[in-house]
């Protein structure tokens, strides 16, 4: 009897400390025993001498194990632990408590080969078990297994925070970066958000495109730091994704603060928000109820000015940007808006003042717009100025390189480098196109030798400029053009004909670059070869833009040059009656005219063609071979009346009758003279 108790005590031990020890045969209640029956205690049953005395060590051992473990002794209490699974080798926990302790001193090889073994025995699964087979196969290379039970490990009712961090190592190691995102989902709130795993989280949710779990991230960082850098980051999201109504309850959290209650941020924000839910006029009240707590705080009353510009406030509108352009700070921006203004008046006089104040306070920002209108209103001389001012050194850019320099970023360095040298390549193909437009203004007829001499000028500083900005820029489409066209004003044929060729081979399809060389070879008619191939460019133009007029007008006069009369009428017709958007600028110049002109001409089609000249002399009064050939057409005209007038006179005496008397003229029927 005392045998059994004993075995029934050792057995209870065990099976506490080895919980994955094989389950005993027990005795069962019969089922109509009574309740006190039920009630009596139950033993083991079917159990020799020997198996309990397995037990017995395995006990024992275990207890040595752990003892010997918690003074520091893992050698001995590896051994000791290594007899307890021995003596119970179908038990699950004392297999990883093993395994544990190979792992400890580093024996791969003996924990793979158990790890093996010990995965398959039934008994309890824990985190820690799953995450110990996820470090053996780890350990081995195999990887995929590692995963496997690394993930085991995370999704156990247990988890496991080291596991989760070990898997989140191997995760990287093999790129499965949404399984990854998933992990640090489940670490960041238990760890309380570590700055370094926090910023490769939010790098894998940007790089996956996952904004909605990114905005929920920084929401979930500034609950859990307090840090309002990262509720700033999920109002940009939130705007970003059009989540306007969470934006604004966020934004007035944000605001929460009186210290940044009404500062430019919140204000910008608070404005983002409203106009995203589309409620200007809600914030337009906002922000004027705001400049009245502070009207020292200029930049809401520029938030105010843009939100009154856009829904139309004109007189309220000016009333603030003409306030904001007394400050430095908002100058530059009130001035570019009072100039929009009075373009919108038709005041082109002070929308001109107005835009040359925004460029004095902002030369950068306002110096393209600037040129613009210069260009318009043919203000080259102004427009010059500022262009020797744009080629000077800038002390602002100078102070914003430093800054860049001092950043230590050498891409944004080199990014900035690059930006600032293609500008100054850009201010000098400027230069040379305002030069060419110059001279082409001067050239326009009616023209003197002065204006021609001072047009040749010009131009010439106009290809210093154009070969300076591709040394710097490289040579762009327009570039070449720019360049190309002047070398042809210039009379230098052949080296705008080697920039052409350069057009044509980088861009094929520039029908404009083809027109425009064709066209002036056909114009300038040097030889039967030129001749043939500006033809040949012309129809390249046309192939690619069949209803350009410029084109047609092109063709028609190659076909005139090559001496196909009638084909060019035909063509120039069409040009007279084409529906082009363009047509109308084409008519203010004189070729056209001319061109239908000398075509009549050549068709004896006198009358059309003195009508064409004298529409060329309307347009430029001083046209000097209008006027000759207007005198030509008319003796041509009048002699053809006088030819016809005898034709038909000759034409009349042979259709009178023999026997009838020929007609006396009255005057002398009166002197009384016979016929």
């Amino acid at each position: 009897m005392r045998l059994k108790l004993l075995a029934f005590f050792l057995l209870s031990l065990a099976i506490v400390a080895c919980s994955g020890s094989k389950q005993v045969a027990v005795r069962q209640a019969p089922a109509n025993s009574t309740q006190e029956e039920a009630k009596k205690p139950r033993y083991p049953v079917k159990m020799d001498s020997a198996e309990l005395l397995r037990l017995q060590i395995a006990h024992s051992s275990y207890l040595r194990a752990l003892a010997l473990q918690n003074q520091g002794e893992y050698a001995l209490a590896e051994q000791f632990m290594r007899h307890a699974y021995e003596a119970d080798p179908e038990n699950r926990y004392l297999a990883f408590s093993v395994l544990e302790l190979m792992k400890m001193r580093g024996g791969s090889a003996e924990a793979a080969a158990l790890a093996e073994k010990a995965k398959n025995l039934k008994g309890k699964r824990t985190s820690n078990q799953y995450a110990l087979l996820g470090r053996v196969y780890s350990e081995q290379s195999n990887l995929d297994s590692a995963l496997v039970y690394y993930k085991k490990a995370l999704d156990s009712s247990d988890q496991n925070v080291h596991a989760a961090y070990e898997y989140s190592l191997l995760l990287e190691i093999v790129h499965n970066y949404d399984e990854l995102i998933r992990v640090y989902g489940i670490l960041l709130p238990q760890i309380g958000y570590p700055q370094s795993m926090l910023e490769r989280q939010i790098s894998l949710l940007a790089n996956a495109k996952k904004d909605s779990a990114l905005a929920d991230l920084f929401g979930e960082a500034y609950e859990a730091r307090g840090d309002r850098i990262f509720l700033e980051n999920q109002i940009r999201l939130l705007f970003g994704m059009k989540r306007f109504e969470e934006a604004v309850g966020r934004v007035n959290e944000f605001r929460a603060d009186s210290a940044f209650a009404d500062d430019s941020l919140s204000i910008a924000f608070l404005t983002a928000a409203y106009i995203g839910l589309n409620q200007d006029s809600v914030m337009v009240d906002s922000l004027k109820e705001i400049y009245k707590r502070h009207p020292d705080r200029l930049h809401v009353l520029m938030n105010l000015a843009l939100l009154e510009t856009k829904l139309e406030k004109k007189d309220q509108a000016l009333v603030h940007w003409k306030r904001l352009s007394t400050a430095d700070k908002y100058a530059a921006s009130a001035y570019g808006m009072l100039s929009a203004y009075a373009m919108e008046d038709k005041d082109s006089v002070k929308a001109l003042e107005y835009l040359e104040k925004a460029y004095e306070h902002e030369p950068i920002a306002y110096r393209n717009a600037l040129l613009v209108r210069y260009a318009n209103a043919k203000a080259y001389q102004k427009a010059y100025k500022v262009l020797d001012k744009a080629l000077l050194p800038s002390p602002k850019l100078d102070t914003l390189r430093a800054k860049v320099q001092e950043s230590g970023d050498l891409e944004e360095l080199r990014k900035f480098d690059a930006a600032a040298t293609l500008d100054v390549a850009s201010v000098h193909y400027e230069y040379g196109s305002f030069l060419q437009m110059n001279a082409e203004e001067l050239e326009r007829s009616p023209t003197t030798p002065e204006k021609l001499d001072q047009a040749k000028l010009y131009r010439k500083k106009a290809d210093d400029h154009y070969l300076e900005a591709a040394k710097i820029g490289g040579e762009s489409q327009n570039l070449l053009f720019a360049y190309g066209s002047n070398l042809l004003m210039l009379q230098q044929i052949d080296s705008a004909i080697v920039v052409f060729k350069k057009i044509f081979e980088k861009y094929p399809q520039d029908a404009m670059a083809k027109n425009h060389l064709g066209y002036y070879l056909v114009d300038l008619n040097r030889n039967a070869e030129e001749l043939k191939w500006g033809s040949s460019l012309i129809d390249e133009a046309l192939k690619l833009s069949p209803s350009n007029v410029a084109y047609m007008d092109s063709k028609g006069w190659a076909l005139y040059r090559l001496g196909k009369y009638p084909e060019a009428l035909m063509m120039m017709e069409q040009v007279e009656t084409a529906e082009d958007s363009l047509k109308e600028m084409f008519y203010q110049d004189t070729s056209i005219y001319s061109h239908l002109a000398a075509i009549c001409q050549a068709l004896s089609l006198n009358k059309r063609a003195l009508d064409y000249y004298q529409r060329v002399l309307n347009i430029d009064p001083k046209n000097e071979n209008a006027k000759k050939q207007i005198e030509v057409l008319k003796q041509a005209i009048q002699k053809s009346k006088e030819e016809e007038s005898v034709e038909k006179l000759a034409e009349d005496a042979k259709t009178v009758p023999a026997n009838e008397p020929a007609k006396v003229p009255a005057a002398e029927k009166d002197s009384g003279k016979t016929p």
